[in-house]
């Protein structure tokens, strides 16, 4: 017990009060007694003192010898009283009487009436929150009244003390109780709020610093952890500038997969800032969502073409199942979910089981809440399983905590991340209110997230969005690529935008790319028609218009609400700027078929 709070103050508190309360009795005492000095201040009562001459068989006892005697024998009962333990219930209760008797005596031992009335009223005051039966309080001022009363009655010959002593011993009696007690209560009900917040605080302490432990050693490992897939991204690179001969099949296999073990290092480096980016923005509270009609299925195509890219079809089989669903919510954060469960599940698949490809299947389907004809509401669950090494049963519930991770397992699964990606899945579906269901996962035979939709934010009929202008591609088109398409970029940095160019003139799309909104203008006035579709980084520069402010200023100019992708690394603001019809945001480096695949949902059969 800790001496501040509130349990031990309640049983200190009485403890003082009585030592204090005696001491004052024995100072008062000693004033009685002090008389015999000077002359009686108080009026004396001779007929008593001569009653106790005759009871005594002491003729020359004088006043001064009879009060002495009795302060000396108040003061040794009083002294006991105080050092008298609370736990000895007998003892304390037994000295109490005894100190109560002594001192009810002074009607013939310190003057009379009046110093018996002193004497009550003094032990009155000084029982005062501590009546409680194991402190002897109200047993002190008992035994007083009794012993003023009785020998009020032996020694007078009109007896009045009796009716003082039982209406000042209530009166004592209902100011602790009503008062004092009251009062006491109140208090130690704060001292206990007082304790059970400093608990709590303590608590949230040992949480923050457990928390800002972990965040330490994880800021320690990002160092090591972001030169490794960079520093393989520029070996990669190194390696595809050496020279093969002609017709080198070989040379040109090994080529394709460095380029793809290149786009592996960097999408671990990527997804290891993003994860860090939004953990961070769900934490604070500052991620914002843009509802709008959303088709499930085209989400999870997206999300599975974009790991698939990633990963050779030898080692890795990802299927997508459902029909066409529509979904009430924010694009951006629902994509970014399915990827965080979807990536995870290509990571704990990949290698575990030697000589068997990995299978991860996406799929959306309607699903019924509630019981009875009635009850039934169709909402949608979305389903994400793997063939991969399972997840214990006792981690099934701690690997949504942040900074936790699964070992790897394998030697050809990827890292990616440092235990935040469910994290952020339980942040996203809190944002999005949508609903985890419990994982079901067998330890070696594989793992099933699924995230369950209500009714109130699911449309069965396909919903026609600004987004939607008919099928996403033309017959005998190849969706990967943007033949005939012409782009308006706008970004500041020359070196992304020129890798941007690149890879979109890779795909077949024409660019008219420039740094600043004005040079861009002026390109674009050269070009006989408008783009298809502008793609605009968010930050422009110091003193500059930032991206949606230059796609408003085209549109306005143009009288055209051409659709615009906004890029940006800035991850936090990708729930928090409001965006203009036809505009979608995406996260630098966007995979170049997450991008195609963004232009052609949003301007189909635009290009010319």
């Amino acid at each position: 017990m800790q001496p501040g709070d509130a349990a031990s103050i309640s049983e200190q508190l009485p403890r003082r009060r009585r030592r204090l309360g005696l001491a004052l009795v024995g100072l008062g005492v000693l004033a009685l007694a002090a008389q015999a000095w000077l002359e009686w201040l108080l009026p004396y009562d001779l007929a008593a003192l001569e009653a106790l001459r005759r009871l005594s068989g002491l003729p020359t006892l004088t006043p001064a010898q009879l009060v002495w005697a009795w302060a000396l024998l108040c003061a040794l009962l009083l002294w006991g009283l105080a050092r008298a333990r609370a736990a000895s219930l007998l003892e304390t209760q037994g000295l109490a009487v005894l100190c109560g008797l002594a001192l009810g005596s002074a009607h013939g031992t310190a003057g009379g009436p009046a110093a018996s009335s002193a004497v009550l009223l003094l032990v009155g005051v000084a029982s005062l929150g501590w009546q409680a039966l194991r402190e002897g309080g109200l047993t002190l001022l008992a035994a007083t009244a009794v012993a003023v009363a009785a020998w009020d009655a032996a020694l007078s010959n009109f007896p009045t003390l009796w009716l003082a002593a039982l209406v000042l011993g209530l009166m004592f009696v209902w100011i602790d109780r009503m008062h004092i007690r009251a009062n006491d209560r109140r208090l130690f009900s704060a001292l206990a709020e007082r304790d059970a917040l400093i608990t709590r605080l303590d608590q949230r302490g040992e949480q923050l610093t457990a928390l800002q432990g972990a965040r330490t050693r994880l800021l320690a490992s990002i160092s090591h952890d972001l030169r490794q897939p960079l520093q393989a991204v520029r070996l990669f690179a190194e390696a595809l500038q050496a020279r093969s001969e002609p017709g080198d099949t070989q040379a040109e296999q090994r080529r394709t997969d460095l380029l793809r073990q290149q786009m592996r290092a960097a999408d671990d480096a990527v997804a290891m800032l993003d994860q860090f980016s939004e953990f961070s923005a769900i934490e604070q509270g500052a991620l914002q969502s843009h509802p709008q009609w959303v088709d499930v299925r085209d989400v999870l195509d997206g999300v599975a073409a974009s790991l698939q890219a990633t990963h050779p079809r030898e080692q890795l089989s990802l299927t997508v199942h459902g029909a066409r669903q529509w979904l009430h919510t924010d694009r951006t954060q629902l994509a970014r979910l399915v990827q965080n469960l979807a990536g995870n599940a290509v990571r704990y698949s990949l290698g575990a089981r030697p000589g068997e490809r990995a299978r991860v299947v996406l799929a959306v389907r309607p699903h019924s809440f509630g019981s009875g004809e009635r009850g039934r509401a169709q909402g949608l669950a979305i389903d994400i399983v793997d063939n991969g090494r399972g997840i214990p049963a006792d981690k099934l519930e701690a690997i949504f905590e942040p900074y936790v991770q699964l070992e790897a397992g394998s030697a050809g699964a990827s890292r990616g991340g440092r235990g935040l990606g469910l994290a952020i899945v339980r942040g996203l579906a809190a944002q999005l209110g949508l609903q985890l269901a419990p994982v079901r996962s067998r330890v070696g035979h594989g793992t099933r997230f699924r995230v369950l939709v209500p009714a109130d934010q699911r449309r069965a009929e396909p919903v026609q969005t600004e987004a939607d202008g008919g099928p996403d591609t033309v017959p005998g088109e190849d969706p990967a690529r943007l033949d005939g398409w012409l782009l308006a970029l706008l970004d500041d940095e020359a070196g992304p935008r020129a890798a941007l160019q690149a890879a979109l003139e890779g795909v077949g799309a024409t660019l008219v790319s420039a740094a600043t909104l004005a040079q861009l203008q002026a390109a674009l006035d050269a070009e006989p028609r408008f783009p298809d579709a502008l793609v605009f980084d968010l930050d422009l520069g110091a003193g500059q218009p930032d991206g949606l402010a230059a796609v408003a200023a085209l549109r306005e100019a143009w009288e055209l609400n051409l659709p615009a992708v906004i890029v940006t690394g800035r991850i936090a603001a990708m729930g928090t700027v409001p965006l203009p019809p036809r505009c979608t945001v995406l996260a630098k480096p966007v995979p170049l078929v997450t991008l195609v695949a963004t232009l052609r949902r949003m301007a189909p059969g635009e290009a010319a």
